[in-house]
């Protein structure tokens, strides 16, 4: 299967917590997370299908069009806490790169694109990364 992918970055602050919780109950499981802290996030996002008469599974233009209006301009330089996505859910890698597959499948399965993974890196160590094996 012929896949491509296309990065992107974008950077954002957070903190994890759960509004349940106390603050010492939440330093417990979050340890300094739980503190107002940003990151400079990696995107990476791989698509699969066919090649057109044009000899591309969709133009990287097209691609960047589609997450920068969908992702990138939602999620740059803001307070991801703030948003409804993350208002009952941590704001956790994981949480964030599910989120992000299910938002981006719609518009690219419209296309007839296969969205085949998504990997969010939180920083240049630690990620997260969300497959489709269909």
């Amino acid at each position: 299967m012929l896949t491509i992918t296309k990065e992107f970055i974008f950077s954002a602050a957070h903190r994890l917590y759960q509004r349940k919780l106390s603050f010492q109950e939440n330093r417990s499981v979050y340890g300094k997370c739980c503190n107002l802290h940003g990151h400079t996030y990696r995107l990476r996002v791989s698509v699969a299908g066919t090649t057109d008469n044009a000899g591309m599974i969709i133009h990287f233009a097209d691609l960047k069009k589609i997450v920068t209006d969908k992702i990138i301009s939602r999620y740059d330089q803001t307070f991801l806490n703030d948003l409804a996505e993350f208002a009952d859910i941590p704001a956790t890698a994981e949480n964030m790169v599910c989120h992000i597959f299910r938002v981006l499948e719609k518009p690219l399965s419209a296309m007839d694109i296969q969205l085949k993974a998504v990997t969010l890196f939180e920083t240049p160590t630690s990620w997260a990364t969300i497959t489709c094996d269909a």
